[in-house]
C-alpha cells in the first residue's frame, strides 16, 4: 500500500471538483480505507506530511477508521506507533490540526483503555497537563477534552483528580486555550457524577464554578466567539443533569447571565446566548426559579427592557437580544407561576404603553400578546384592565407601534378571543382605521413596505378573532367589513392574498348562516386560486384559500355548499401531489371541516380520503449528510444536524472526509435537533385521521379502515416529535370512543357503571381497547412532556364518561391508570420534575403555571371519569385520591386549586351516591368552610357540593344540623351573579329540600327559589330543580301552590329554545309538571297558551 499515493488522494480531495472528488473517494474507499494497514499510513502522513491540510484531513480519516481496524494492528505495533502519534500531536503547531490529532489518540485510548492496555496514558496526561510549558498544558487539556468526549468512564476512577486538575488549570495564567479546555472537560464529564453516592465530587464541582464563570468572562471580553460559544454549551449541558450538580451556584449563574444580557456594552450575540440560557434554564429548572424569590420578576423586567430595544426593521428571523428577550417571556409565562410573569409585566404596562419612547410602546404589547398563550386563563380575567391600553396602542400615531399593536391583539385573541367581544366595536374601529391609512398610495417605499404589513396585520388579527366576535355586531357592519376584506383578495401581494382568505374564512365562521348573501361572489374570488399551482407563491396562496374555504362551508351549511363538494375534493386530492406539505396540510384540514358538515354524506369521499391520509402516514423523515466548514456550523448554530425543508440533515464538517460513511455508523447517535416537516404533517394527518372516524364512518367503514388506521396510528404514540405521539394517543381514544358509540347505536342498550361489566364489548371493542390501554401505558407512565401527558388525560377522562369502564377491565390498566392519576395529582409525575431531578423529590412550591396546573387539573378530571364510569363502587378508590384532592380544596394560596378540589369532590359525590356515606363527616366540615370562601368560583362549586353530598349521603345526622348554617350562607349568595353562583345555590336548595322537605322553611325558602328562576348560567342544575318543583306539586305542598302564577312563564322559557336548557329526562318533567297543573285547573294557563303547546298538552 503506497503511503505517498494515499496522501496525494487525501490532498486530491480537498480541490472543489464533484467529479473529481467522487473518483478519489471511489478509490479511498476500495483500495485504502477496507484495509488495516491504512490505518497506520494515515497516522505516518499526521507524523510527517509537510501540508497542514493533509496532515489534518488524515487525522481525522485516522480518527474514524480507528474503530474498525485497530484491534487488527499487531500488539508488537502499538506502542511505537502510540508514540508516534502522541509525539506528532506535540509537535503540531497548528491549533486546527493539533485538536485534530488529540481526537485521534482519544480515539485509540478509547479503546485501548477498554481493554486495559495503554494505561499509562491517563498518568501521563496528568503530568502534560502541569508541565511548565505552556505548549504541553495545552497538548494535554485537549486530549484529556476528547477522551473524555470519547469515553468519559475511561476517568471513572480519577473524577477527583481530574477536579483537582482544573482546579488550577481554569485559573491558568498563561493559555486560555488550556483554561477553556477544561472548562469543556467539566461538561464532558458531568454524567459521571452520581450526587448521591459521592457527594465529595460534588461538592469540589460546585467549588469550580466560579472559576468556570470568569473563563466565560475572560473569552467575552477578548471577544473570542469559538470560546464564547463553547462557554456557554458547557453552563447549557448542566441543565441535561441533576439540579445539585451546580446547587446553589444556579441562582448565582442566573444572576450573571441577567446581568450579561442587560449589559448594552456587550456583543449582541452574547446577550442573546446569555438569553437563551435563562430561557433553558427555566424550561429545564422551572422548580427552582419558582423557589427562588423574586426571580420570576426579575427576569420579566428585565426582558422587558430588553424587548424595547427592538427595531422596527428587524428581520422577523433575527434572534438578537430583543427577540431573544421575548422567547425568554414566553419561556417564563409557560413555566412559571402568573404572579411571578404575568402581575409583574401588567404592572409595568401601563409605563410602557405611555412612553415616549416607541420602542417602549413596542415592548409592552408585543410581551402581552407573546405571554398570554403561557398564561390566557389569568390574562382574560384582567381583560378589562388590558383592552382600553391595548386599543389606545391600535390608534398611535406611530405606524410601528400600531403594526406591533395588531400582532399583539391577534395573539391575545388565538388565546382569549370570546373575552375580547365586549371590546369588539372599538376594536373594528382600530382595524378599520388601520386599514384605511394603510391602503393610501404612497412614494415612500419604507412606508408601502410598512403598510403591506399592516394589511397583513388587520387580516390575521380579524382571523384570530373569529370566536370573539359578537355575531350581532358583526351582521351590522358586516357589508362594509366583508366588501373592504373581499377587495383585498385581489390584491397584487400574494401574502396579503392569503390573510385575507383567512380574514373572509373568520367573518363566515362567526357569521354562520347569516353570512349566505355573501357566499357566491366570495366563493367566486376564492375559487380561481383553488387550481393554481405554478410556484411556490401560488401553492401558499391556494392553500390559505383552501382553509378559508373549509370554514366557509362550516358557515353556511351541506345544502348550500353541497354545489361546491366534488370540484373542491378534486382540487384537494390533486394538491396531495404537488410536493408542498402546507398545501396537503391544508387538504386535510379541508376534509375534516367538511366531514363535521356532511358526517354519513361524506361517506362517498372517504376511499381517497383515506388513502391519502395513509400515504402521508407513512412518509419517511429522509436524512441526508451536509458538509459545513466550522464557519458555516457557527452560522447553523449545531454541530450535529439541522432540519431544514421537511429533511433531517447530518453536519459533516470539513474534517470529514466526502462522500464516506462507515457502515457501522450509528445513526442512533445523532441527537434530534428539531422538526421535519414530514412529523409535523403526520401530526396533522393523525388529527385529521380521528375526525374522519369520528364523524363519518359508520359501521360499514369501521370494518374496512379501521384495522389500518390503528396500526399506521399505533406506532406514531412512540415517536420522536411530542406533537405526533399526542395526536396519536387522541385519536386511538377516539377511534375506541366512536367504535363504542356505534355498537351502542346497534344494540340499543347503553353501558352501565361498575366492575365486572354489565354489557359485554364486541371482539373488535376488546381488541382495540387493548391496544389502545398498551399503547396508553407504555407512554403516559414516564413521558416527559406536559402536553402529551395533558392530552392522555383529557381522552382517558372523554371516554370513561362517554363509554363507562369497559376499557378499565382491560388487565391491570385500571390498578396502573390508577398509579398515574396519583403521580399526577402529587405533582411527582416525570413530566412535573425538572429535567435530571425525576428521582429526587422536589421542594414545595406556591402556585404553579397554567401548564402545570392544566396536567394536574385534566388528571382530576379521568378521576371524574373514573368516579363517572364506576358509579358506587369508586368509594374504594376515593380512600386513595382523597388526601391530594381534599389538599387542594383546602388550598390558602391558590384560588385555582382550591374551586378545583371542591368541584371534584362534588362530581365524584354524586357519582358514588350513597357509597359517599362514610365521608360525609370529613367532606362537610370542609365544604362549610367553602361555602364562605373570598373567591367566587370556589363558593360557587360549594354550593354545588353541599347539595351533591347532602342529596346522596345517608348520614343524616351528621349534615341535618348543619341545615340552619347552609341555608344563611346559601342566602347571601341568591343575588350573586358571578361564577353560576345563583344557578349552583339553587341546586343546592333544592336538593336540600328533595332530601329533607321537613327540615326546610318552605315558606321562606321556595319564594326565593323561584325568583332565581329560570337559570342563565348553569342548566345542569335544572334537572334538581325542576325534580323539586314536580315532587312539591306531587305532595300538594302549599307554598309551592300560591307560587304557580310566577311559575308558568318560567315553563315556557325552560321549554322554549335554546334546548340545552333541559336534558331529556328533565324536559319530561317539567312536561308533567305541565300536564299536573293544567288536569288541576285550566284556568291557570289562561293568559299562557304557548306553554301548552310546548308541553304537548294542546
Amino acid at each position: 500500500m503506497d503511503k505517498d499515493r494515499l496522501a496525494a488522494l487525501l490532498q486530491e480531495s480537498q480541490v472543489p471538483d464533484t467529479q473529481n472528488i467522487k473518483a478519489v473517494t471511489a478509490e479511498l474507499q476500495k483500495n485504502y480505507y477496507s484495509s488495516p494497514e491504512c490505518l497506520l499510513l494515515l497516522i505516518e502522513i499526521v507524523a510527517t506530511h509537510a501540508d497542514i491540510n493533509v496532515r489534518h484531513l488524515a487525522a481525522v480519516q485516522a480518527a474514524r477508521l480507528a474503530v474498525k481496524h485497530w484491534e487488527k494492528i499487531p500488539k508488537s505495533q502499538k506502542p511505537a506507533v502510540r508514540q508516534h502519534l502522541v509525539q506528532a500531536t506535540m509537535n503540531e503547531q497548528t491549533p486546527r490540526a493539533r485538536h485534530a490529532n488529540a481526537r485521534l489518540v482519544a480515539a485509540i485510548a478509547a479503546l485501548d483503555l477498554e481493554d486495559g492496555e495503554w494505561t499509562e496514558l491517563i498518568p501521563a496526561l496528568f503530568t502534560l497537563t502541569t508541565s511548565n510549558e505552556v505548549s504541553q498544558r495545552e497538548v494535554g487539556s485537549y486530549i484529556i477534552y476528547s477522551l473524555l468526549e470519547e469515553n468519559p468512564t475511561a476517568f471513572g476512577d480519577h473524577i477527583q483528580k481530574l477536579l483537582e486538575l482544573f482546579s488550577h488549570t481554569l485559573r491558568d495564567p498563561q493559555s486560555a486555550d488550556v483554561r477553556i479546555n477544561s472548562l469543556m472537560s467539566i461538561g464532558a464529564m458531568l454524567l459521571l457524577f452520581e450526587p448521591l453516592e459521592d457527594e465529595q465530587s460534588v461538592e469540589m464541582l460546585q467549588a469550580l464554578i466560579p472559576a468556570m464563570v470568569d473563563v466565560l468572562k475572560d473569552a467575552v471580553t477578548s471577544g473570542d466567539d469559538e470560546k464564547i460559544g463553547h462557554s456557554f454549551e458547557v453552563f447549557q449541558q448542566f441543565l441535561a443533569y441533576e439540579s445539585s450538580l451546580l446547587g446553589k451556584y444556579l441562582k448565582d449563574l442566573v444572576q450573571f447571565m441577567i446581568d450579561l444580557a442587560v449589559n448594552k456594552q456587550a456583543d449582541e450575540d452574547v446577550r442573546s446566548q446569555a438569553l437563551a440560557f435563562l430561557a433553558q434554564t427555566v424550561r429545564y429548572r422551572r422548580i427552582k426559579i419558582q423557589g427562588m424569590k423574586d426571580m420570576g420578576r426579575e427576569l420579566t423586567q428585565k426582558s422587558l427592557l430588553i424587548l424595547s430595544e427592538i427595531d422596527d426593521d428587524e428581520d422577523d428571523d433575527s434572534m438578537g437580544p430583543a427577540r431573544s428577550a421575548l422567547a425568554l417571556l414566553d419561556q417564563l409565562a409557560s413555566d412559571l407561576p402568573p404572579r411571578q410573569v404575568i402581575v409583574p409585566l401588567l404592572d409595568a404596562l401601563p409605563k410602557f404603553a405611555t412612553s415616549e419612547d416607541p420602542g417602549y410602546r413596542k415592548a409592552g404589547i408585543l410581551a402581552l400578546g407573546t405571554v398570554v398563550e403561557g398564561a390566557p386563563d389569568f390574562i382574560a380575567s384582567q381583560v378589562k384592565a388590558i383592552m382600553p391600553v391595548a386599543i389606545n396602542l391600535l390608534n398611535d400615531p406611530d405606524v410601528g407601534v400600531r403594526h406591533t399593536a395588531l400582532i399583539g391583539l391577534a395573539r391575545l385573541a388565538d388565546d382569549i378571543a370570546e373575552e375580547l367581544s365586549p371590546f369588539n366595536e372599538a376594536i373594528l374601529t382600530s382595524l378599520f382605521k388601520n386599514l384605511q391609512a394603510a391602503t393610501e398610495p404612497t412614494s415612500d417605499e419604507k412606508l408601502a413596505k410598512k403598510n403591506v404589513e399592516i394589511i397583513r396585520s388587520v387580516c390575521g388579527a380579524l382571523d384570530s378573532m373569529s370566536d370573539g366576535l359578537d355575531p350581532l355586531f358583526l351582521q351590522q357592519n358586516a357589508v362594509e367589513l366583508i366588501q373592504s376584506i373581499g377587495a383585498l383578495i385581489s390584491h397584487d401581494d400574494y401574502k396579503i392574498k392569503v390573510a385575507a382568505s383567512g380574514a373572509i374564512g373568520a367573518i363566515a365562521e362567526c357569521l354562520g348562516s347569516e353570512f349566505k348573501p355573501y357566499f357566491e361572489q366570495t366563493m367566486q374570488a376564492l375559487g380561481a386560486y383553488l387550481t393554481i399551482k405554478d410556484s411556490e407563491d401560488d401553492l401558499s396562496l391556494r392553500s390559505g384559500v383552501c382553509d378559508s374555504i373549509g370554514r366557509i362551508a362550516t358557515a353556511v351549511g351541506p345544502e348550500a355548499f353541497q354545489p361546491y363538494v366534488v370540484d373542491l375534493m378534486r382540487s384537494s386530492e390533486e394538491a396531495l401531489h404537488l410536493d408542498n406539505t402546507r398545501l396537503r396540510e391544508s387538504s386535510f384540514i379541508l376534509w375534516s371541516a367538511l366531514a363535521k358538515v356532511y358526517e354519513k354524506e361524506f361517506t362517498p369521499f372517504l376511499p381517497g380520503v383515506f388513502k391519502g391520509l395513509f400515504e402521508s402516514l407513512k412518509l419517511e423523515e429522509e436524512e441526508i449528510t451536509l458538509q459545513l466548514t466550522e464557519e458555516e456550523k457557527n452560522i447553523v448554530g449545531t454541530q450535529s444536524e439541522v432540519i431544514t425543508g421537511g429533511k433531517k440533515i447530518k453536519i459533516k464538517t470539513d474534517e470529514d472526509d466526502d462522500g464516506w460513511m462507515d457502515e457501522d455508523d450509528d445513526d442512533d447517535s445523532y441527537e434530534d435537533f428539531g422538526v421535519s416537516m414530514e412529523a409535523l404533517e403526520k401530526e396533522v394527518a393523525i388529527e385529521i385521521l380521528g375526525d374522519i372516524i369520528t364523524y363519518s364512518c359508520g359501521p360499514q367503514e369501521i370494518t374496512e379502515y379501521l384495522e389500518k388506521a390503528i396500526e399506521t396510528i399505533s406506532p406514531l404514540a412512540e415517536h420522536s416529535y411530542e406533537g405526533c405521539r399526542k395526536a396519536a394517543m387522541s385519536t386511538l381514544w377516539r377511534a375506541y370512543a366512536r367504535v363504542w358509540q356505534l355498537m351502542e347505536q346497534e344494540t340499543g342498550t347503553s353501558w352501565e357503571p361498575g366492575l365486572p361489566l354489565k354489557q359485554t364489548p364486541t371482539t373488535t371493542l376488546v381488541k382495540l381497547g387493548e391496544i389502545v390501554s398498551k399503547a396508553t401505558l407504555a407512554l403516559w407512565n414516564e413521558e416527559a412532556d406536559r402536553s402529551v401527558v395533558t392530552e392522555i388525560n383529557r381522552n382517558v377522562a372523554a371516554t370513561l364518561k362517554a363509554c363507562g369502564p369497559a376499557i378499565l377491565a382491560q388487565g391491570d390498566f385500571m390498578k396502573e391508570v390508577v398509579t398515574v392519576i396519583s403521580t399526577i395529582i402529587t405533582r411527582t409525575h416525570p413530566c412535573q420534575q425538572d429535567l435530571g431531578d425525576e428521582d429526587e423529590a422536589q421542594e414545595e412550591v406556591e402556585g404553579s403555571s397554567e401548564y402545570d396546573w392544566l396536567v394536574i387539573d385534566t388528571a382530576l378530571d379521568a378521576v371524574i371519569g373514573l368516579a363517572v364510569a364506576l358509579g358506587p363502587a369508586f368509594a374504594e378508590l376515593w380512600k386513595i385520591f382523597e388526601k391530594p384532592i381534599l389538599k387542594f380544596a383546602a388550598s390558602e394560596s391558590e384560588n385555582i386549586e382550591r374551586s378545583t378540589g371542591v368541584g371534584v369532590i362534588a362530581e365524584c359525590a354524586a357519582n358514588m351516591a350513597d357509597a359517599v356515606t362514610p365521608y360525609t363527616e370529613k367532606l362537610l366540615k370542609l365544604l362549610l368552610k367553602r361555602l364562605s370562601d373570598t373567591d367566587p368560583e370556589t363558593k360557587s362549586n360549594a354550593a354545588y357540593a353541599t347539595g351533591q353530598l347532602i342529596y346522596n349521603s345517608t348520614d343524616s345526622n351528621t349534615y341535618l344540623p348543619h341545615y340552619p348554617t347552609i341555608l344563611q350562607k346559601l342566602e347571601s349568595m341568591l343575588q350573586v351573579r358571578e361564577a353560576r353562583i345563583k344557578d349552583n345555590a339553587a341546586g343546592c336548595l333544592s336538593r336540600m329540600i328533595l332530601a329533607h322537605p321537613d327540615q326546610i322553611p318552605l315558606g321562606d325558602v321556595l319564594p326565593a327559589l323561584v325568583d332565581l328562576l329560570p337559570l342563565r348560567d348553569d342548566y345542569e342544575e335544572n334537572s334538581p330543580v325542576y325534580q323539586c318543583i314536580f315532587k312539591l306539586y306531587e305532595n300538594h305542598e302549599p307554598t309551592i301552590q300560591q307560587l304557580t302564577p310566577k311559575l308558568i312563564p318560567v315553563f315556557e322559557s325552560v321549554l322554549s329554545p335554546p334546548a340545552d336548557q333541559l336534558d331529556d329526562e328533565t324536559r319530561e318533567l317539567v312536561r308533567k309538571t305541565v300536564f299536573l297543573l293544567y288536569n288541576a285547573s285550566q284556568e291557570l294557563f289562561a293568559n299562557n297558551v304557548e306553554v301548552l303547546k310546548l308541553a304537548g298538552v294542546q
